[in-house]
Formats: structure tokens, C-alpha cells, sequence
């Protein structure tokens, strides 16, 4: 009895996955058990004392079956080649965690690191997140010269990122510490698109930074980049923190490192040249021009390898030196 339960069982699931694949499949299974009765019905008034089915009606009967059977194979068949398919456009194209609609493009940016061990993607920015010190150690993000022109207003609600495996800060570990939940991919980056605005406002892209500092040169800085690339079309953005060891830590929930100092490092992929700066975390007067550096500088203080996917010799040549004079000719 279970074997003929089995038989039906499969019987039935080849004649869903038959019909199913076929573009009105309630009348074709219609049409066809119509076929079926119509021709039983004809035998019947052929020969109304016999029916058992006839030699014709048993050769139609196996060619539904073997024509069923062939449909079954071909459904499965083509079932698991769109799963197989799927699978390798998940693996290829699609991104582990957060938003790549827009990121993806800024992939041969990404720098190289020892440390890159929870990459995160959002539409506006990808960043790398360092969990013992509960910030990121970089954040990459393309600049367009539509931002200098945009009026989307702020949102300020800083949230927890929710694509951070670790889980990130959230905005209870500044409380009371006196350090500004400071940004290192600028809001202001993206007035152009509330939607890209608002995911720089996830925890994992901020930093303890000293209020002079954040509202001061850093502010300074940021708004100067963004001069820049008002009459350049892109730029492409890399900033962080230095982290060390032995630094000072504030939190309630997680204990968040105080870096002494960021650095920020901007390339103009049109003309081929980079501009580095690293500024301490404390307010101050100086000229933006006095805290540039060369990108090899930032590369020793932080083990990061910066724009590796470039050729050999155009990465030699925009990170051996100090091209600040270039930027305001």
C-alpha cells in the first residue's frame, strides 16, 4: 500500500511540475482532461458494450504518459539550471553585506590590509570595521561635484550599522564622553541624495573626535575637498583614524579607541594625481596646506597599502610625494 501511495505521490508531483512550467497552466490541465473525456466518451458510444480501453486509446494513453514523463524531466532539468544560475550570479555579483547598487564600482579602490576582515558595503561608502577598536580603519567613497550644489538637509540620527557582523558602536558609548560622534565620509559628501546622506550617518563611520577638532580644520578640510571637485567632476576618497595600541577609551557599551590622529587622502582619477593629509585630533589654526603629507607616510603609519590596484607606475607616482602645490594651481 505504501509503494502505490509513492507511485501517486509522484504521479501527482509530475503533473504540477508539468503543468506548471506552461503559460495558462489550469487550461492546458483543463484542455487536456477534456481530451481525455471526450475520447472515452467517443469509445464508449463506438462500442457500448466494451470498455476496457482499446488498442488506440492505450497507445494515446502512453504517449500522454511519455510525453508527461519528458515534461517532468525537462521542468527539473530547467529548475535546477536557474537555481545553478542564481547561485553563481549570488556568488559573483551580489555583496555579503549591506547596499552594492552603488559601491561596486569603487571595488579597484579598495586598499589592502592585513586587517581587512569585515568589509562593509552601503550605497554611499565601503568601509573596513576593526571590532577591538569599534570604528573603521578606512572608508572609501567616490565624491561627485553634484554634492557642492545640493541642499538635502541633515537628518543627525546617528544609528547602529545594522551590516556590521560585530555590531557597531551606537551613539550611548558618546554620551557624556565630550567627544563628538565625528564623521569620517561627510554628510555634506552627498547633499545631493538624502538616501546616500543618511547611511553616513551609521555608527560604524563615526569616530571620537575632540569638538575643535571636528568643527574646526577637519571641517575646514572637508569642505575644501569638496571645492576642489566643483569644477573637476569626481574625486575618490579615502579616510581613517591612526589606530595604536595604548590608546584612550570611552564607551558604556563598547569600548571605543580615541585616535590621535586621521588622515584623509583624495584622488582625481581624471588627472591621474592624489593629495594626502594627516591633521591630529585637537583644534587648530594652521593652514589646511600645512598638514599634507605623502600618501607613503600614511601607508607607514597605518599598514595600509592604498590604491595597490593601480599600476605600478602610476601608484609610485602619487604616493611618494607631497603634491599639495598641484591642488591649488
Amino acid at each position: 500500500m505504501g509503494k502505490i501511495k509513492f507511485l501517486l505521490f509522484l504521479l501527482l508531483l509530475g503533473v504540477f511540475l508539468y503543468y506548471w512550467g506552461k503559460p495558462q497552466p489550469l487550461k492546458s490541465l483543463g484542455r487536456d482532461l477534456s481530451s481525455l473525456s471526450n475520447s472515452s466518451k467517443k469509445s464508449t458510444k463506438e462500442n457500448p458494450e466494451e470498455v476496457k480501453p482499446d488498442k488506440e486509446e492505450s497507445t494515446f494513453l502512453e504517449e500522454k504518459s511519455k510525453e508527461l514523463t519528458d515534461g517532468i524531466k525537462e521542468e527539473v532539468s530547467k529548475k535546477v539550471e536557474e537555481s545553478v544560475l542564481d547561485i553563481i550570479k549570488n556568488k559573483l555579483f551580489s555583496d555579503k553585506k549591506g547596499s552594492t547598487e552603488s559601491s561596486n564600482d569603487l571595488d579597484k579602490y579598495i586598499p589592502f590590509s592585513k586587517h581587512n576582515n569585515e568589509i562593509v558595503r552601503h550605497k554611499a561608502f565601503i568601509l573596513n570595521y576593526r571590532e577591538e577598536y569599534e570604528q573603521a580603519s578606512w572608508v572609501l567613497h567616490k565624491l561627485s561635484s553634484e554634492a557642492v550644489t545640493g541642499h538635502e538637509p541633515r537628518s543627525n540620527e546617528f544609528i547602529e550599522d545594522p551590516s556590521v557582523e560585530t555590531g557597531s558602536a551606537v551613539t550611548q558609548d558618546y554620551s557624556r564622553s565630550g567627544f563628538d560622534r565625528g564623521h569620517l565620509c561627510p554628510a555634506g559628501d552627498f547633499k545631493h541624495d538624502k538616501e546616500l546622506q543618511d547611511e553616513t550617518f551609521y555608527m560604524s563611520n563615526m569616530s571620537p573626535q575632540v569638538p575643535d577638532f571636528n568643527r574646526g580644520i577637519w571641517n575646514h578640510l572637508e569642505s575644501k575637498v569638496r571645492t576642489w571637485v566643483s569644477t573637476k567632476g569626481e574625486f575618490i576618497v579615502l579616510t581613517g583614524p591612526i589606530l595604536t595600541t595604548g590608546l584612550e577609551r570611552i564607551g558604556r557599551i563598547n569600548k571605543i579607541a580615541v585616535p590621535k590622529a586621521y588622515y584623509k587622502i583624495v584622488y582625481d582619477p581624471a588627472e591621474q594625481k592624489a593629495v594626502a593629509f594627516l591633521v591630529p585630533n585637537e583644534g587648530s589654526s594652521k593652514s589646511i596646506k600645512s598638514f599634507a603629507v605623502s600618501i607613503d607616510k600614511i601607508e607607514a603609519l597605518t599598514g595600509i597599502d592604498f590604491f595597490e590596484k593601480l599600476p605600478d607606475t602610476l601608484e609610485q607616482k602619487i604616493e611618494s610625494k607631497n603634491n599639495i602645490q598641484s591642488w591649488y594651481e
